[in-house]
């Protein structure tokens, strides 16, 4: 099976007039659904770090967000925000081509996006770097996205076998995860456990492109073009759809400023209910 690379051998972008007849004209600029679901993996991620920071700030309170349904949740939290990230990426790979954007003219677009990401996951490790010290975040859910947005759009021709790969991911993941620890700590970035531990926020690559992988494979399958394929041509815009996208359309600016006011909502709360609040993970 010969699969096209998507990189001619001169990078240029194309007039509409020179578009083929026939290729995938760009959709409507928004998808309300699309964005509607990225507000609900915001309302999941709220909830998990409100269990998370309750177990930070109140010891007393027996809350573990390690394990049983709270850690299901963060893990549904962190796939969903990346399933997204693949299936938005391919949405806007598939408009950009119907522009006549091929090339290294398109991927530039992909990089501009994923060095936006990049920098704020940047200032999360900065940040949590002096609040937290060897506990920072070295590979957050930021630079996973960051990361995955650099990867996934040279794998965006592959179509369907990006399915294949994200569940080589996945599986690559659960592996590489008991290997004995590593003094190697750029290891973390694919999933190599780290000697005295890989701080807070860990989203290796293996396994966590699996899901912008399945993203990927998912958006060219429901959006072909950009749009919506035959199941979703009649589909209207309900009238609360705006109002419930539109959290979804300002994730990154709400992903920085949630945990700062949650630690503080959560801290007040305990005080009022008279539980006692540690502040020891901050010293």
């Amino acid at each position: 099976m010969q699969v096209r690379s998507g990189f001619p051998k001169t990078f240029r972008r194309r007039t509409p007039s020179q578009v083929p007849a026939g290729a995938a004209r760009p959709g409507p600029d928004r998808l309300w659904e699309i964005d509607a679901l990225r507000t609900v993996a915001i309302a999941m991620m709220v909830a998990y770090h409100v269990a998370y920071d309750v177990n930070l700030l109140g010891p007393s309170i027996a809350v573990d967000p390690f394990g049983g349904g709270w850690r299901a949740l963060q893990v549904a939290t962190g796939s969903t925000f990346l399933l997204l990230v693949g299936m938005s990426l391919s949405i806007a790979n598939a408009r950009s081509r119907g522009r006549g954007v091929t090339g290294w003219a398109l991927y530039r677009r992909h990089l501009r996006r994923a060095s936006q990401v990049a920098a704020a996951a940047a200032a999360v490790s900065i940040a949590t770097w002096l609040v937290l010290g060897d506990e920072w975040v070295r590979f957050g859910i930021l630079h996973c996205i960051a990361a995955a947005m650099v990867i996934a759009p040279l794998l965006v021709p592959l179509g369907m076998w990006n399915v294949a790969l994200g569940a080589a991911a996945v599986a690559a993941g659960f592996i590489i995860r008991d290997l004995p620890p590593t003094d190697i700590s750029g290891l973390v970035i694919l999933g190599v456990p780290r000697s005295g531990g890989a701080g807070v926020d860990w989203y290796p690559l293996l396994p966590w492109i699996g899901p912008a992988l399945f993203g990927v494979a998912l958006g060219r399958a429901l959006y072909p073009g950009g749009r919506r394929g035959t199941w979703g041509r009649g589909l209207g815009e309900p009238r609360w759809a705006r109002a419930v996208a539109r959290p979804g359309r300002h994730a990154l600016p709400i992903y920085l400023a949630h945990q700062p006011i949650l630690i503080a909502l959560v801290a007040v709360a305990l005080m009022l209910v008279g539980a006692e609040v540690s502040w020891a993970a901050f010293e």
